[in-house]
């Protein structure tokens, strides 16, 4: 199901194995390049992979595979193996920030808006984006209708409910604070804002940057 075959163990993180990552040119992640946290514990036996209908997105310093992405045989959903930590990665040509951006575009995909003959929703925008602390989606709707508002994160697990209430036509504004169900700050990295109307869904990606 992950579209990876296996090649074989890395070593033991003294010897070492992920200097660096580099992205496949003909991959989402073409042009991105890592430090890694090379000889230290994150480096630890970190396998080596190839395709088994997958896309190789990295390949480390020595030319092994260590990331793909994989939509299924009928191109369905969507999944992504690492080998290595994302939480080893270390700024260099690229941030963790930006790949965790495309990682988030990537997922999103699958998500296609629909939208009702009478154009039930439009004029969806957020702002700020990035977003520092709050951020505002705007929208209108071209008649009275029940809207659902939420945030995801990548992993796809809802983050907030902004709103799941009925709403007149017209002009709406919606704001969030950054903060989860409970109240506690979200991390930074990429986040959706989805907005279901009826039988039209759209959708948002943004990134928060504490």
């Amino acid at each position: 199901m992950l579209g990876a075959t296996y090649l074989g163990d890395g070593n033991y993180y003294t010897t070492g194995n992920v200097s660096s990552l580099t992205g496949e040119t003909s991959s989402f992640a073409a042009g991105m390049g890592f430090d890694y946290m090379y000889q230290q514990e994150p480096d630890n036996y970190v396998d080596y992979i190839g395709s088994n209908g997958g896309i190789l997105l990295f390949k480390s310093q020595d030319n092994q595979g260590r990331v793909l992405c994989y939509g299924g045989t009928s191109n369905d959903y969507r999944s992504i193996y690492a080998t290595c930590n994302f939480g080893a990665l270390r700024n260099s040509t690229s941030s963790k920030l930006q790949l965790m951006t495309r990682y988030m575009q990537y997922f999103l995909e699958t998500m296609v808006a629909e939208e009702t003959g009478i154009n039930a929703l439009s004029d969806l925008t957020l702002f700020p984006n990035p977003v520092s602390e709050n951020t505002s989606c705007r929208f209108t709707l071209a008649a009275p209708a029940h809207v659902n508002v939420s945030i995801y994160n990548v992993a796809g697990q809802i983050v907030r409910d902004l709103a799941d209430d009925n709403l007149s036509a017209g002009g709406h504004t919606i704001k969030w604070n950054g903060r989860d169900d409970h109240g506690a700050e979200v991390s930074s990295g990429s986040y959706c804002l989805k907005i279901t109307v009826g039988s039209a869904v759209q959708t948002r990606t943004f990134v928060l940057v504490r």
